[in-house]
This record gives structure tokens, C-alpha cells and sequence, in this order.
């Protein structure tokens, strides 16, 4: 049985698919998955390659979706993507290190590229 939470995040997560591919990103991967970290979406824009963490809401009134991934939830992510480019043998591509703020209530999708790193 799939959690709300987890529906949740599955939409978030396909209408930022949705929007990556509308503005010419070739997605790779999706819940990629180490014991030590889990990047939510993976893609490839030029010679940029992205790990993007999204992030679902149902409004912005208490606080902005990208404020929920905290130095912590970074270190995991940048484990898991220095992870990925050595098993796919991926490091000749510049890094950026994405969140997509999604807002169930607008539909309203904000892509923050290079959010850290």
C-alpha cells in the first residue's frame, strides 16, 4: 500500500519531470537510491549534468519548499550523486546541484538551479 506522503511525492515528482522535459532536459534516472543518500530526479541538459531534489507543497504561506532540504539532506544528496557519476563514469560533465519547489494548490513549479553544492 503506497503511503499519501509517497503519492504525494509522486506527483511532485512527475510534473517536475514534466517541466524538465519542457525545457530541454533529458532525464537519466528517477529515485536513484544508496543506503546513504536518495536523489529524486537525475537529467542532463548540455553538457550539465543535474541532480534534482524536489520538493512538494500544498502552499508557500509557512515557508518555501527548498528551505526543507537542510545541510544534512545536502551531504546525502551529493554522496549519492558523487555515487552515480563513478558507476555510470559520468565525470566529464559540470555538476549542478537543483531543487523544484512544487505547490499543489497553484500548480505553480519554482526550479532552483545550482540551490548548493
Amino acid at each position: 500500500m503506497t503511503s499519501k506522503k509517497r503519492i504525494i511525492g509522486n506527483y511532485g515528482e512527475d510534473l517536475a519531470v514534466k517541466y524538465l522535459k519542457d525545457n530541454s532536459y533529458r532525464i537519466l534516472d528517477r529515485n536513484y537510491s544508496k543506503p546513504y543518500g536518495e536523489i529524486d530526479i537525475i537529467c542532463l541538459k548540455g553538457n550539465v549534468l543535474s541532480f534534482v531534489e524536489v520538493k512538494t507543497r500544498k502552499n508557500d504561506l509557512f515557508a518555501s519548499a527548498s528551505e526543507a532540504v537542510d545541510y544534512y539532506k545536502q551531504k546525502r544528496i551529493i554522496r549519492a550523486a558523487k555515487a552515480y557519476i563513478m558507476e555510470k563514469n559520468l565525470g566529464d560533465y559540470f555538476i549542478s546541484f537543483d531543487v523544484c519547489e512544487v505547490y499543489r494548490d497553484t500548480g505553480k513549479i519554482n526550479y532552483i538551479e545550482n540551490a548548493f553544492g
